[in-house]
């Protein structure tokens, strides 16, 4: 029970560290790979730009656009392209190539592209040469070539002496960044994994330093919860001031409930007593008057029924003794197999005259528990008698099982298929003085519990009416099997 809920706040802490961490160093990891992507694609940009401005300034404008076809094998042509080629081999240029403002060819670096030869590819480019015809130098954006490489191409205008752009110079570049950026990407990648991986470690770490204290408050609360008031909280670093206040206000609470219920015990022990005595009188003279009356009398009847009402309330005060009394449990290793065996033994009788069933389902190499062995038997046989009751008419079975619990912790369960209890009856079934019987006292299951407190368990309940109820002892575990 507490290992689970130990184990769930680890849990929750380590995901909700790692969702706020690794998204956010995905999103980092994202955001660099897109900057560093358009920061390599402007410079890139400005690169070809500035080539093809550079080149265009190189040209005579009435000499570049008086080339025609059939002119590729002049002079003027040939130094022309000549230029083109010592530019482009300098610069690391893929091609390097002018057209007119009708979009066909002047001068091309590539071998087999005379004067006049169309490029298709300037219809997907349209808005460049446009803003290239207008007097601006400008860039396309990334395509990809015939022979599956991407690229890109700056675009200048030549401007003629009338400050009009007659002809358009391009420059193209292979977008090698993009292999760099696909290097990024494996090494942004495996960032984002290994600082996953680290934040994992840290929210594990995290986790413990939260949950080991927390753990321990929640382990206390559920013993507070148990009624176990007779340990305290203890010692401890629980990390935080939070805590510290948190701590020290349960153990107040328990100290004032433990106090309470010491309280309560003493005035029920000097109740008992006040009236123990009174009662011890009236049962001497009821004994001295019935030796003074005649066996057939009237009177007789009456004597012997005060004298049977005097011993039921020197029972019940015998209870409230039982109770109110602290007993000190003289704690070994208890077998429960051992245990539940001997107290089946005494109710052997009843089950079988009530066709009932006492099933045990413990094994004889089960780890044996802390407590006081006849402390045990006693619980177990009021629980058994209990259980019987509440079984139909037609017969029942009682299972007894055992069962791991938490980390220090053994879960002894007795479990009917009798008639169940409502929420209101468990909340109460506890509490001195309440039973659902009429003539029954409410003191069994208060003094089962006291008992069971004393040995260092606890006891709780869980029932659906009309089916089932289980009781769920949690003894202590001592590491040793066997009793």
């Amino acid at each position: 029970m507490f290992w689970q809920a130990r184990t769930s706040i680890r849990i929750k802490l380590i995901v909700t560290f790692v969702m706020l961490v690794v998204p956010l160093l995905a999103a980092s990891g994202y955001l660099f790979h897109t900057s560093a992507r358009d920061s390599l694609d402007r410079e890139l940009g400005n690169r070809l730009m500035a080539v093809a401005q550079a080149t265009a300034t190189r040209f005579n404008p009435i000499i570049l656009t008086g080339f025609r076809r059939g002119d590729e094998a002049g002079r003027s042509y040939g130094s022309y392209r000549a230029s083109l080629l010592e530019i482009r081999d300098r610069t690391g240029l893929e091609r390097i190539f002018v057209f007119g403002p009708d979009g066909l060819s002047i001068i091309d670096t590539e071998d087999g592209v005379g004067v006049g030869s169309s490029y298709a590819r300037l219809n997907f480019q349209h808005n460049e040469v446009q803003a290239a015809l207008a007097g601006q130098a400008t860039s396309s954006v990334l395509f990809q070539g015939e022979d599956g490489r991407w690229y890109k191409t700056g675009f200048a205008p030549v401007i003629d002496d009338q400050m009009q752009a007659v002809a358009v110079v391009a420059t193209d570049a292979s977008a090698g960044y993009l292999d760099v950026i696909r290097g990024f990407d494996r090494s942004i990648w495996l960032f984002v994994l290994i600082s996953a991986a680290v934040a994992v470690g840290l929210g594990f770490l995290l986790a413990r330093t939260i949950s080991k204290p927390v753990g321990r408050l929640v382990r206390q609360a559920e013993r507070i919860g148990r009624g176990r008031l007779e340990v305290p909280l203890g010692e401890g670093d629980l990390g935080n001031r939070e805590l510290q206040y948190l701590a020290t206000a349960m153990e107040r609470m328990r100290e004032r409930l433990a106090q309470r219920e010491e309280n309560q015990r003493m005035m029920v022990a000097g109740v008992a007593h006040e009236l123990r005595n009174p009662l011890g009188g009236v049962k001497m003279f009821a004994s001295l008057a019935r030796q003074e009356v005649d066996e057939s009398s009237e009177a007789a009847d009456f004597i012997d029924r005060i004298t049977r009402e005097v011993g039921s309330l020197e029972r019940i005060i015998g209870d409230f003794l039982e109770y109110a009394r602290p007993s000190h449990p003289r704690t070994e290793p208890v077998d429960l197999a051992v245990a539940a065996g001997k107290a089946s033994d005494l109710l052997a009788e009843d089950f079988e005259r009530s066709n009932a069933r006492l099933q045990l389902d413990i094994p004889e190499s089960f780890p044996a528990v802390q407590a006081d062995p006849e402390h045990v038997r006693r619980v177990l046989l009021n629980l058994f008698s209990n259980a019987l009751e509440a079984l139909p008419a037609s017969g029942g079975v009682v299972r007894v099982f055992a069962e791991h619990s938490a980390e220090d912790e053994i879960a002894l369960n007795v479990e009917d298929n009798g008639h169940g209890m409502d929420a209101v009856t468990m909340a109460k079934i506890f509490n001195p003085f309440f039973t659902t019987r009429d003539n029954g006292m409410g003191l069994g299951l208060a003094i089962v519990k006291k008992t069971l407190e004393e040995n260092g368990a606890a006891i709780e309940v869980a029932s659906t009416p009309g089916k089932t109820t289980r009781f769920t002892i949690y003894f202590p575990r001592t590491g040793t099997a066997g009793a």
